[in-house]
């Protein structure tokens, strides 16, 4: 009777924990976030510099055939003199782009408080999990 007793006990315990867990997980479920629907950006701006315009869409290339990935990025001079910067975006699988702020100009360069914004192809065909932009002063 007494060796009953306690499998009843044990096998009643166990029931209590698997109903516990159970509820923990199911409500893990119905809360859980979203995932994002674009890539995780990681930001490297330079003192002077403000990133005002980080975009990113599938679009078709004049270069290649068919949607490849795009980056819109928008640089702010935030000092008191004229600066020109480079921009740099990495992709994980080794697709990299950027270039100039301003790409041309007498002298080249980005007046205090003014803004350039620019468009970069990455001739990467899906939208990637993450990516880094890195913003240099020249």
């Amino acid at each position: 009777m007494e060796r009953f007793k306690l499998n009843s006990l044990f096998s009643g315990l166990i029931l209590a924990v698997v109903v516990c867990v159970g509820f923990v997980l199911i409500s893990g479920c119905a809360t859980a976030p979203k995932k994002a629907e674009g890539p995780v950006a990681t930001l490297k701006v330079c003192p002077s510099a403000e990133i005002t315009t980080l975009k990113y869409f599938m679009k078709k290339s004049k270069f290649s055939g068919g949607p490849k990935f795009h980056v819109k990025v928008g640089i702010k001079n935030i000092s008191d003199k004229d600066k020109r910067y480079r921009v740099s975006i990495f992709v994980p699988d080794c697709v990299s782009s950027g270039g100039f702020y301003p790409r041309k100009g007498k002298p080249p360069v980005i007046k205090p408080g003014a803004e350039k914004v620019r468009t970069f192809p990455m001739f990467f065909s899906s939208v990637p999990d993450s990516l880094t932009v890195k913003v240099e002063e020249l």
